[in-house]
């Protein structure tokens, strides 16, 4: 009887024990034939797409947007007029929708590293922006110019609640097909 309970403890603390250790389900692979970019994602996108007008012109902006509890996981990209892109500098337009992200979420920039994604120029960016009065966002960021296209691929969540791991995996794991 004693060997018995002893076993079942054993068993009920091992079950505990590897159950407190396991890793979230891995992520999806999501494949954009027309955005020709994939990116492991923890939730299934839904797609939208919007024409803003600018400067140069419309601009459609592809958007791709997956939620969990409380974090959004994004990736946007939209092509601008090649004639354009060949008279700006790659590195000014870089800066240019920076300042045009920490504008638009009325944030603060955090911190920005130059960056590159196979040999296009981009930029790793932190903003921190209130979501609403009672609570402030963090958004870790990366953008890349890849020819005329410009990529944006964001990790959106309450500030403290997220978590690099979760935000560094997503956006590790944006690629170019």
């Amino acid at each position: 009887m004693m060997k018995s309970r002893l076993s079942q403890c054993l068993l009920v603390g091992f079950l505990l024990l590897t159950a407190c250790n396991s890793t979230p389900p891995p992520s999806e692979v999501f494949i954009s034939d027309s955005g020709q970019f994939e990116i492991a994602a923890p939730a299934p996108f839904e797609e939208t797409q919007q024409s803003v007008e600018t400067p140069v012109g419309p601009v459609e902006i592809y958007t791709f947007t997956a939620e969990t509890e409380n974090t959004a996981y994004v990736v946007a990209y939209s092509d601008y007029p090649a004639e354009i892109i060949e008279q700006t500098d790659p590195q000014a337009l870089l800066d240019s929708s920076r300042d045009g992200a920490v504008n638009n979420l009325g944030g603060t920039l955090v911190s920005e590293e130059v960056i590159d994604l196979a040999g296009n120029p981009g930029r790793s960016l932190v903003i921190s922006a209130n979501a609403n009065q009672e609570q402030t966002a963090t958004i870790n960021s990366r953008i890349y110019l890849v020819e005329n296209r410009l990529y944006q691929v964001l990790v959106v969540s309450p500030e403290g609640a997220e978590t690099l791991e979760e935000s560094s995996s997503f956006l590790d794991s944006f690629d170019l097909q």
